[in-house]
């Protein structure tokens, strides 16, 4: 009798379902999860959502597992994951034995922003599949979002293990690699996915970044523009070719690339800012201010953008505007090293004696390593000299009073 349930036909209704989710989505079993960020073709969705408004009579009220099991994958593609959650749970509180949902549950759960309860799922399936390669990279998922990055890491591992071409998990075990500041072994794993998988822009935008930490700059560059060869509208990759650009002072190869990443991005304030600093070093004042004003106006708080824009009005002379951008840049981030340094040599240069010192005193506080670039500036200098005397005297006198 029981065989006899389990081969009964699908509805008409679930089986068209099945049908669509095998052609155009994730499967009608164990659901093939696509890469974090993609979407299904919004017409897809479309047809789906119209084939499980067609099912769903029969998804809601039926206990037969095979049928709860193409529901429950309809919600999943449609997004409907609470929907999925319960048909899946469903099938478990009845066959508790059924992998496949218990898989599908542990994935809908991380798409609920429930990582604890995925990895739970997934840790239940691996003591029923102990070799199944897919269930430890999304465990692997669910603890890197959780922040267990050393069990993310195992998890990554040992689905490679099992899977030596899983290019998912060695991609995120790299990502994972970077982020703790491993950048030697980032690149040897992102490597390793290039000679599998050469055609994924985002593997060689990570690798550039790590061989950038690495102090590799050039070899970075070479990263960064395959990633842009690859897919030209990845603006990470442009952006991050133009900031390594702009650092070994390829001035006019920073100005191109941050133009491209304006081009994908027009409202991307770090890219207007950082292009402006690049006009800035070329001594095209003009259109470094236009940049660092289109930032503000993105982003009416940027700090760096301010006291950027306050450096080129006092390089032009303008002291007054200058000490205004300081100040607004000040007003947005009060511990931003470079606005109280610039702050305290305009009041310098205006004979504010205490208002120097003032912002002096902060510069050393926040950032005492630009003592020296103080001392040696011809505006700071002195101040720190009378610092320097201040201290002294105040020293004497609490001699004096102990005598």
């Amino acid at each position: 009798m029981e065989e006899h349930v389990q081969n009964k036909p699908l509805p008409e209704s679930l089986s068209v379902l099945a049908e669509l989710l095998e052609q155009y989505a994730s499967g009608s079993g164990r659901i093939t999860p696509r890469p974090r960020g993609t979407r299904l073709h919004p017409e897809t969705i479309s047809v789906l959502e119209t084939a499980l408004a067609t099912a769903e009579v029969i998804g809601k009220v039926s206990k037969r597992p095979e049928e709860l099991m193409v529901f429950g994958n309809g919600c999943y593609a449609a997004g409907r994951y609470e929907d999925a959650a319960n048909a899946f749970l469903t099938i478990l509180h009845s066959e508790p034995s059924v992998s496949d949902a218990r898989f599908n549950l542990g994935l809908t759960y991380l798409r609920l922003r429930r990582p604890e309860d995925a990895v739970r799922e997934f840790t239940n399936l691996l003591v029923q599949q102990p070799w199944l390669a897919e269930a430890f990279y999304q465990r692997g998922n669910g603890n890197d979002d959780i922040g267990n990055i050393e069990q993310a890491l195992a998890d990554y591992t040992r689905a490679i293990e099992l899977a030596p071409t899983y290019v998912h998990a060695m991609y995120n075990r790299g990502i994972l690699l970077a982020q703790g500041g491993r950048h030697q072994e980032a690149v040897s794993q992102f490597d390793k996915v290039i000679a599998i998988a050469p055609e994924i822009s985002n593997c060689y935008l990570n690798r550039g970044a790590s061989l950038d930490e690495l102090g590799l700059h050039e070899e970075a560059i070479s990263s960064y523009t395959r990633a842009t060869d690859l897919n030209p509208t990845n603006s990470f990759a442009w952006f991050n070719r133009a900031r390594t650009n702009y650092y070994l002072s390829n001035l006019n190869e920073a100005l191109t690339d941050y133009s491209r990443v304006l081009e994908l991005t027009p409202d991307d304030a770090e890219a207007f800012n950082n292009r402006g600093l690049a006009y800035d070093a070329l001594k095209d004042y003009e259109k470094a201010i236009k940049d660092f004003d289109a930032a503000l106006e993105l982003r009416p708080y940027f700090a760096e953008a301010h006291s950027n824009r306050g450096a080129v009005l006092e390089v032009i002379g303008d002291l007054d505007g200058a000490l205004v951008a300081y100040n607004q840049s000040l007003a947005s981030d009060a511990e931003l090293a470079s606005a109280h340094y610039n702050a305290a040599r305009i009041h310098s240069r205006k004979g504010d004696v205490a208002a120097c010192l003032n912002h002096l005193d902060r510069v050393l506080e926040i950032a005492p390593q630009l003592a020296e670039d103080a001392a040696d500036d011809e505006h700071l200098g002195w101040a720190l000299e009378i610092k320097g005397l201040r201290r002294y005297m105040e020293q004497e006198d609490g001699l004096h009073d102990e005598c």
